[in-house]
């Protein structure tokens, strides 16, 4: 086998393969046995034919393709044992010429990661502190949250709700006929002018108006098109929000309006204390891709894209959707939606070659202890049922989907240690007049 290599792209070779032709010639009337075995030359037992005919009747392209399905295997690893390649995923061999045969191969190679010198990289957790207003603003989700809709004997303004009686007609001839729809009147509401025309309307009263539909709305049965509707209002709603006092305290679990001011200030200290130290991460590891030499083959970045777009599919069927409603709805194809998927695919996969090269340099493992151990904590959690969602995380794929989450933060949390000098952000000092604020 004679083999010329060339470089053809980042981690990718394209090797050519001459074979000699006595290697050829015994796989060759094989392959014509076969052919015969398994459709009889008339007048002959199966595969007994003579290789010429069978060559005659079925062609040298069926020939060498059906000697390649049993033999190519084996040429593609002594081609790349010869040419010393380490291969990312298979290469698949044509047919560039059949005397003498020569192949071709395009062999994509395992990335190539030079780290820079990392220990110089620096970045600073952002010191957080909560203020009052923090604590007013989650205080006031929570009203919302508990707020109720009651009746009115009024017009209808912005912010009410109201049950309509909407029927209408597209200008294709479409019918439109909504019955007791209960809508949240709001500036935003689509399409422009519905709202508009529903403010100033009494219960009871009955109006016409057209409201023109945007092209990109999410039903296609009007979205473009000038509908022309008869709404009549049945009820007009008012938000009424829970009293700012110790009743709503309890509702959330507080004995009072104080500790429940405690416990929102002390949440929302962790929650900026977690983003803080997930900015620090992303900035280091940022840092870390940006200073490393990186190679890898194009291959690599459309299996990234594949793992996103299965893990979107997921999330989409776990909220009653499915990936086809989901193209049909946004009005894109799945080319489109693989091409959106692309930036962010080649991002994360920098990102995880440069990662897995930092673990490597220092030393990073997970032990069977370790990965035991995070599956006991997960479990634990669910109380009750800690048993069998520990059966359930102690299958083959769970343990090593559990085992490269903890390589992960593992690692991350080494390079911020060695960014930062510490594997989190210190909480916030807060003085006895930031409790007064609160």
């Amino acid at each position: 086998m004679n083999i010329k290599s060339e470089k053809t792209g980042p981690c990718q070779y394209t090797l050519n393969l001459e074979m000699e032709p006595e290697r050829v010639q015994a796989p060759l009337h094989q392959a014509a046995e076969r052919i015969s075995r398994y459709r009889p030359l008339s007048g002959f037992r199966p595969g007994k034919a003579p290789f010429a005919m069978v060559e005659r009747l079925y062609g040298k392209d069926m020939l060498y393709r059906e000697m390649l399905d049993k033999v190519g295997n084996q040429w593609y690893k002594e081609a790349l044992e010869q040419s010393k390649l380490e291969p990312y995923a298979q290469g698949e061999l044509d047919i560039v010429q059949l005397e003498p045969l020569i192949l071709r191969v395009v062999v994509p190679t395992e990335p190539q990661v030079t780290l820079g010198d990392y220990k110089r990289i620096k970045v600073k957790a952002k010191t957080v502190k909560v203020t009052k207003a923090d604590v007013d603003q989650a205080l006031s989700q929570l009203q919302e949250n508990g707020a109720i809709w009651q009746p009115v004997e009024r017009a209808v303004a912005v912010g009410n709700q109201v049950v309509i009686d909407a029927t209408g007609e597209a200008e294709d001839g479409k019918p439109v006929d909504q019955k007791d729809l209960t809508l949240e009147v709001t500036e935003q509401m689509v399409p422009v002018g519905f709202s508009q025309n529903l403010t100033g309307m009494k219960p009871g009263e009955t109006k016409e108006f057209n409201v023109d539909y945007p092209a990109d709305f999410r039903d296609e049965n009007l979205s473009g098109k000038r509908v022309h509707f008869t709404v009549t209002l049945k009820a007009v709603k008012e938000k009424e929000l829970p009293k700012l006092g110790d009743e709503l305290a309890k509702t959330a679990g507080a004995e009072n309006l104080t500790d429940l001011k405690a416990k929102i200030k002390e949440q929302l200290q962790k929650q900026k204390e977690q983003a803080s130290h997930e900015q620090a991460v992303d900035q280091a590891l940022e840092a870390l891709v940006k200073g490393a030499k990186l190679e890898y083959p194009a291959v690599a970045i459309e299996e990234e894209i594949d793992d996103m777009l299965r893990s979107f599919a997921e999330r989409l069927t776990s909220q009653g959707f499915t990936l086809e409603g989901y193209l049909q709805m946004t009005k894109k194809t799945a080319a489109q939606l693989r091409e959106e998927r692309r930036a962010p695919a080649e991002e994360r996969l920098k990102r995880g070659l440069a990662l897995i090269e930092f673990a490597k340099t220092e030393n990073i493992k997970i032990s069977k202890e370790e990965t035991e151990q995070e599956i006991t904590r997960m479990a634990e959690s669910f109380g009750e049922d800690a048993e069998s969602i520990r059966k359930a995380l102690s299958t083959e794929n769970s343990l090593r989907s559990v085992s490269s989450d903890l390589f992960r933060r593992k690692a991350l949390d080494r390079l911020l240690e060695l960014a930062t000098g510490a594997g989190k952000p210190e909480p916030a000092v807060t003085d006895e007049s930031d409790a007064a604020e609160a």
